[in-house]
Formats: structure tokens, C-alpha cells, sequence
């Protein structure tokens, strides 16, 4: 904790100065070749000073620690310890970390590296401020209503950082949606609009300070620190300081891309309820009996579902039934789990609510020149994933699992006793994808399974199961829950669990011990007692045989109980220790009112896709609507609404939305803008797209895709009227192409595991290293990039779509 909060105050101590020795003094002009002491004092001396004296700090706890100072207290590993095992810890603990002393936390939160890169970004705010020209930052300042020329000449005398010399007026007639201007009035233009237009060049100092700032946070953030914590960090600072207004810090959290994405979430969550996903997937996916069958047949409903709903929950869902096929086809997992990864990051960037990075694309652009529509990006991302999807099959041979296994340990060593876990029945829907599967192949399959330890039969007449087949597991509490997860299975006890009652949600597993003299102990289960007196229903008995249901004084019991019951004095008597499950609440599928459910959840979805195409509503408002809706008609519960919201997710992007103003503020993000015109309008509008394109690809692979959006969107506007001068329709085909291809760039990483959480969570089950990502992801990435430029060029320059 302390360490987190040192390198947040190391984050502030560099721009804290002296902030405004006298607001009317003369300004600075840094002129090039002469040190600007003035401007220096600001923020790089200061810096400077805090440099030192964290080195000398350093230096001197380096001194003065001892060799040996502190062990490490480790703890022997549970199968030592017959109590912890008794009382059902499966996991040991490795290493317990004691109190830490103030030195030792100083020094993990000021480590090399974050020196270094606060010394470079020292080093290029000083010589921003010496050899520097101010005015590349120049900010251009538009005014509305200004009846002349000599109005507008005025306005500009009176802003002591205007610089008039640029001063534009014009007057256009427009057509009514601002779409088509012409410099005379006509039938279809007839609306009048006037601009006023003239730079102004931010305080020097200010520059300095969002320079160094966001370099030093953004290493922050590719250090490990939360991109939320650093990006709001950073807005709050440029809030302080008086980069940009109090409301601009605050503004992410009110903006419409964060209130949708918000609102958007427990929508996802109660379609991935309903069960609705895992109908659809098993429709199209069906059984192939040919790799390459296969392979097309996993990417198209990955990528057509990641269109509407979480790619991360898609891709979650996947993974097992792609390691049962990689199984039954004789293939190596990961000849499919990658292209798996990189399919749901192509589906997500085809719709507005693909992905968090969309929306927030739609609000960084300047939306006077390019506003964007809910299936805007579909007819490029469409063919753009078609044709990826063709040359991932054709790369194929360059996909390799590089990963050395894990050697496995002692059995002992890395299984939990089987008087720790519980043996419970399950038996098969005749329905079940599992019935006709052959039980090897299934064993493996479900045994990868989180907390699930083995499986066997109760009658082994045929080599593959067969329907409403009863089989056992031996699971600990966590593999209760997986299973009953698992399409196709159903627990032995499933009546008397649903005799409990539809407030499912109030409904959790628990461990309990029963109490020496319980009154439920040395008889039978009565489950109708259990579920009056008790709102309970067991499951199983830890450490005893599948069906047991005669407990004893001291035996732990896996229930599940109405969490109302919990507390009661009844239950304290019977149960002497109880311990709650997390996350063990029943899925909610099977019963009728859940079919009704799962009809008015997917309805209400497509009713809220169709009114946000047709602009009839937006697309927050809409989404609140249907959440409302939701709660009310009890289909979805305010505490699951809360559990849903991803707050980490919405606060990086609302900070970053703070960064973005205060670039745009300082004129960094102009002056970028305005380099890559400059460097790339030489070779046309196509090598501009492609600078766009290679610029959001490498800032993704380091950054949060929203976060990079949001830092660069602000630029398009400036690289488009450079692009096209005073074109206006040219103006807003440039914007609008250069919107989808940074969308395209930002959500595809596919280069790097640490560009995009699918990546990273199919790392392990194909046994991939870093370098298989650069190998096979970087060709696809290259062709990515050229079929993205030239798909959207085609769309977009050509077509008008």
C-alpha cells in the first residue's frame, strides 16, 4: 500500500512549483539557443530538485541496509500440516509477508527503471524548453457569432496568447445538416454559418508539465501500475494546475460512451445468463471431423458474437470445447486457441458495442466533421476480418507452441487428499453434447475443469456415455460449482435444490461442520426438514462416498442454503462453523420462468440495436431503459447489476479522457497531429492511414485500447482539415476513414500477449511463449494493416459506406 502511494506522490512531486508567480507578468519566449530560466522554474527545475533528492535517498538507504537483514518467512507446504489439511486448505501458502519497514517500501516504489524514465522525461522537457520553438504548440481558437471581421479582429487583440497573425473569418452557406457548404448562397445551401478563427499559444510551462507528466505516467502504466489510478491521477493534476477546467476532469464520468459502457455491461452479463450464448455456439459450431473445417467454423461465430457481446466472456467460453476438439481432431491446442484470441478481437471493433474502445472512439473524434453510427464499422470490419480469417489459415504453419510443459510434481505434493474433497452425482440430459462422447475423451475434457479431481462411472457397458447416464466426480467446492456451469449436466440432487425456491440469487453454497449433539446428526437427511427449518439442501459429505446421507457430529458439509437462513440461532445450533462459498449462487436456467426470461432479455436487445440504428433513441438512455426494465420484471437484480459494472474499465477510460483534454490544451496533441501530416501527406492520404494505423497498433501494445483512443482521437480532426485544407466533404471522409482504420489498429493487437486480455488468457492451454505471438501474430498484423487501409479507403473514399 505504501509503496502504491509513494510512486503516486513521486507521480505529483515533479510538477509541484511555484505555479504562477505573477499571472500578469510578461510571459517567456524561450527563445531557441537561450537557457529560459524562467520557464525552467516552473516545472524542470523543480523536477530536477526532486531527481536529486530521491538518488541521494537512495543512495543512503542503500548504504545503510545490511546484507541479511530481513528474511523471508516461509511456511513448509500443506502436506505437512495434517490440521490445515483437516480443515480443508488446498493450497499452500509460500511466502508470508511480514510488516515491511519504511526503506524497503521506498524502495520498491522509486525502482530504477521509474528513475531512469523520470530522468528522460527531465531530460526531454528541458530540451523542449531550450532549443523549442512555443508556437508549434499553437492551439487553433474558433468563436461562433461573430458579425465581422473587425469583431473578430477584436476578439483576438483581447487574448493576450493570441496570436492574430493567423486570424481566419470566412462565411459558407451550408445545407441544413452542415454536411455541403459553398462560399455563395444557393437553393440547397441556405443556412448561413460564420467562423471566426485565430491560434493561440499556451503558457509555456504548461507544455512542460503535460510532456513530462505523460511520460512519466504512461511508463507508470506500462510498469504495472493501474492504468485508472494513473490516469486519473494525471487529470486531477492537470485539473490543479489549471490545464484544463475542473468540469474537463470530471467530464469522462459524465460522458455518454461511459454511461453507455456502464449500462452496457449488466446487459451482457444477463444475456450470458440466460444461457443463450451456449445455445448459439453449440449451434454453429456443431461437430467437425476436418481441422480446417474446424478452424473456419470456430472463427466466424467468435467474431459474429463478439460484435454484440464480451469477447472476453466468448472467449472464455470457447476454450474447453476448442481443447476437446484439438483432441478429437488429433491436433495440438494450440493450432486453434490463438487464432481463437485474435478472432474475438476483429468482431469487436465491427459495431459501436463490440468493444469499450468503439464507444469511446465515437466520443474523442470530433464529431462536427464525423459522428459515428452503431453499424458504421461493419461493412469494413466485415471483410476486413473475412480476409484475415483467410490469411490466418494460410499462416498456420508458422503457429507454433513453444512453451516447455510443466513438469508435474509429486501426486501427493500437488493433489488434495480425498478426505477433502466431496464425491458428488451427476447424471447426463439426454440432450447433453457429452452423449455419444467417448468417456476418455470426456474425462479429459471435464477434469480440466477448475476444483475438478477425477471422474468415473457407475456401469461401463459401453465405451461412450449414453443418456441420463449417472457418473461421479470427486471435486473440491469449486468443482461443484464448474460442473453445474457445464451445459448438458445436472446434479443428482437438482429437485430438492430447486424446491428452495426462484430467489436464486439469495441462494450460495456453504461448508458447514456440524456441531457435537446437532439435532440432524446420526439420521438421515430429511430434506423437507432441512429446506423448512433451515432453507438448506445438502449436497454431499466431505471425504465419504457419493449418496452418503447419514452425517456425524464433526463432518463438513457442502450445502446449499438461502443466505437469510445463515445468520439464524436455528442454524448455529446445528452447525458449529459455516463458511460461504464465493461466486456459488445457481445458474439461472431450466425452469419456465427462465425460458420467459431469457425470450424478454434477448428481445429487449434486439429491440435496443434496431431503435439505436435508426437513431430513435440513444444509445445511453436506451440502455438505461432496458436495465430499468430488467430490474423491474425482476429478470435481473440491482446487486447483479452493481457486480457487473467493471468500475476499473470505465475510470481508465474517464481518465484518459482527462489526458486527452489536456493535450489537446497544451497543444501536444496539435503538434503530433501536425508532425505525422507533415512527414506522411507526402506520399497521399494512404501513407497518412497507415501512420494512423502503426501509431494506435503501438501504443495498444503497451496502453489499455480505450486509453489509446482516447489520446489520439483528439488528432484526427487536425490531421483531416490539414489533409483537405477547407474542403469540407473531403474533411469528413478523412475523418470518418481515419476513425475506422485507428478503431481497426487499436482493438487488433495481435503481435504481443500483453496487447489484449484474450491473449493472455489462452497463453497457457496452447503453450504459448512471447516470441510464438511476434512470430505468427506480427505477419498477420502486417497484413492487417494493409487490407485495413485499403478495405477502408475502398469503403469509405470510393463507396461512401
Amino acid at each position: 500500500m505504501l509503496s502504491k502511494f509513494l510512486s503516486c506522490f513521486g507521480l505529483l512531486l515533479p510538477t509541484v512549483a511555484l505555479r504562477a508567480i505573477f499571472d500578469g507578468e510578461e510571459r517567456d519566449t524561450g527563445g531557441r539557443g537561450i537557457i529560459p530560466h524562467r520557464r525552467l522554474v516552473m516545472v524542470v527545475y523543480p523536477a530536477m530538485a526532486v531527481a536529486a533528492v530521491l538518488f541521494i535517498c537512495l543512495f543512503v538507504t542503500a548504504l545503510g541496509r545490511a546484507p541479511g537483514e530481513r528474511k523471508k518467512t516461509g511456511r513448509k507446504s500443506i502436506k505437512d500440516y495434517r490440521l490445515m489439511q483437516h480443515l480443508g486448505v488446498s493450497d499452500a501458502v509460500e511466502e508470508l509477508h511480514p510488516e515491511t519497514s519504511f526503506t524497503e517500501d521506498f524502495g520498491k516504489a522509486f525502482t530504477r527503471p521509474r528513475l531512469f524514465a523520470f530522468l528522460v522525461a527531465i531530460a526531454l522537457t528541458f530540451a523542449l524548453a531550450v532549443f523549442g520553438d512555443n508556437k508549434l504548440f499553437a492551439v487553433e481558437h474558433s468563436l461562433a457569432n461573430v458579425a465581422s471581421v473587425e469583431a473578430c479582429q477584436a476578439a483576438c487583440s483581447a487574448n493576450p496568447l493570441a496570436h492574430c497573425d493567423s486570424l481566419k473569418f470566412e462565411k459558407r452557406f451550408c445545407t441544413p445538416l452542415g454536411k455541403y457548404c459553398a462560399a455563395q448562397k444557393s437553393k440547397s445551401s441556405t443556412v448561413e454559418f460564420v467562423s471566426c478563427s485565430f491560434s493561440i499559444v499556451p503558457e509555456a510551462w504548461k507544455v512542460d508539465l503535460v510532456v513530462m507528466s505523460a511520460i512519466i505516467g504512461i511508463f507508470l502504466i506500462v510498469d504495472g501500475l493501474s492504468a485508472e489510478l494513473i490516469l486519473f491521477g494525471l487529470s486531477c493534476i492537470y485539473g490543479i494546475f489549471g490545464v484544463i477546467s475542473k468540469k474537463e476532469v470530471w467530464a469522462g464520468l459524465g460522458s455518454g460512451s461511459v454511461v453507455a459502457l456502464a449500462l452496457l455491461f449488466p446487459i451482457a452479463a444477463a444475456i450470458e445468463e440466460t444461457g443463450v450464448l451456449d445455445c448459439a455456439i453449440g449451434a454453429m459450431l456443431g461437430s467437425p471431423q476436418s481441422f480446417h473445417v474446424a478452424f473456419f467454423r470456430m472463427l466466424i461465430p467468435v467474431a459474429l458474437l463478439s460484435a454484440f457481446l464480451s469477447n472476453t466472456a466468448i472467449v472464455t467460453m470457447m476454450i474447453p470445447i476448442i481443447v476437446s476438439w484439438s483432441r478429437t481432431l488429433g491436433v495440438h491446442p494450440g493450432k486453434l486457441l490463438m487464432p481463437l484470441s485474435f478472432a474475438a478481437q476483429l468482431g469487436g471493433s465491427c459495431t459501436l458495442i463490440g468493444s469499450s474502445h468503439c464507444l469511446v472512439a465515437r466520443e474523442s473524434v470530433d464529431k462536427d466533421l464525423y459522428e459515428m453510427s452503431f453499424f458504421d464499422l461493419s461493412y469494413s470490419g466485415a471483410i476486413l476480418s473475412f480476409a484475415t480469417f483467410f490469411i490466418m489459415a494460410l499462416s498456420l504453419p508458422f503457429l507454433a507452441s513453444s512453451a516447455t510443459p510443466e513438469t508435474r510434481q509429486d501426486d501427493a505434493a500437488e493433489t488434495v487428499s480425498r478426505e477433502n474433497l466431496y464425491a458428488v452425482n451427476f447424471s447426463l440430459w439426454p440432450q447433453s453434447p457429452y452423449v455419444g462422447m467417448d468417456f476418455a475423451i470426456a474425462s479429459m475434457q471435464l477434469k480440466r475443469l477448475s476444483g475438478v479431481q477425477d471422474m468415473w462411472r457407475k456401469t461401463e457397458e459401453h465405451d461412450c456415455l449414453t443418456g441420463s447416464e449417472e457418473v461421479c466426480f470427486l471435486v473440491d467446492e469449486i468443482g461443484v460449482i464448474s460442473l453445474r456451469q457445464m451445459k448438458g449436466l445436472r446434479i443428482a440432487s437438482e429437485d430438492a435444490l430447486r424446491a428452495l425456491g426462484m430467489e436464486r440469487e439469495r441462494r450460495h453454497l456453504y461448508e458447514a461442520c456440524l456441531a457435537p449433539g446437532s439435532m440432524i446428526a446420526d439420521e438421515p437427511f430429511d430434506f423437507d426438514a432441512l429446506r423448512q427449518g433451515l432453507g438448506a439442501c445438502p449436497i454431499a459429505i466431505r471425504g465419504k462416498d457419493a449418496g452418503a446421507c447419514v452425517p456425524e457430529a464433526g463432518d463438513i458439509v457442502l450445502l446449499e442454503a438461502d443466505e437469510r437462513y445463515v445468520a439464524g440461532k436455528l442454524w448455529q445450533e446445528v452447525f458449529s462453523i459455516t463458511k460461504p462459498v464465493p461466486n456459488s449462487s445457481p445458474i439461472r436456467v431450466g425452469g419456465v420462468h427462465d425460458q420467459l426470461r431469457c425470450m424478454l432479455v434477448c428481445l429487449g436487445m434486439a429491440i435496443l440495436i434496431v431503435l439505436v440504428t435508426l437513431e430513435v433513441v440513444d444509445l445511453a438512455a436506451g440502455a438505461g431503459i432496458f436495465v430499468l426494465f430488467l430490474v423491474l420484471t425482476n429478470a435481473y437484480s440491482m446487486t447483479a447489476v452493481y457486480k457487473a459494472i467493471k468500475g476499473p474499465v470505465l475510470l481508465t477510460i474517464a481518465g484518459a479522457s482527462g489526458l486527452s483534454m489536456a493535450l489537446q490544451a497544451s497543444g501536444v496533441a496539435m503538434f503530433a497531429a501536425r508532425r505525422l501530416t507533415q512527414y506522411a501527406l507526402p506520399g497521399g492520404s494512404i501513407c497518412v492511414r497507415v501512420a494512423v494505423y502503426v501509431l494506435s497498433a503501438f501504443l495498444s501494445m503497451f496502453m489499455n485500447n480505450s486509453a489509446t483512443v482516447a489520446v489520439l482521437g483528439p488528432m484526427l480532426a487536425t490531421i483531416s482539415r490539414s489533409a483537405c485544407d477547407d474542403d469540407i466533404l473531403c474533411q469528413q471522409r478523412s475523418m470518418k476513414a481515419l476513425t475506422q482504420v485507428m478503431v481497426f489498429a487499436a482493438g487488433t493487437c495481435l503481435t504481443s500477449p500483453l496487447g489484449y486480455q484474450t491473449n493472455l488468457m489462452v497463453m497457457k492451454d496452447g503453450g504459448y511463449t512471447f516470441g510464438d505471438f511476434t512470430k505468427y501474430g506480427g505477419l498477420i498484423q502486417v497484413f492487417h494493416l494493409i487490407c485495413c487501409v485499403a478495405v477502408v479507403s475502398l469503403l469509405v473514399d470510393s463507396l461512401d459506406l
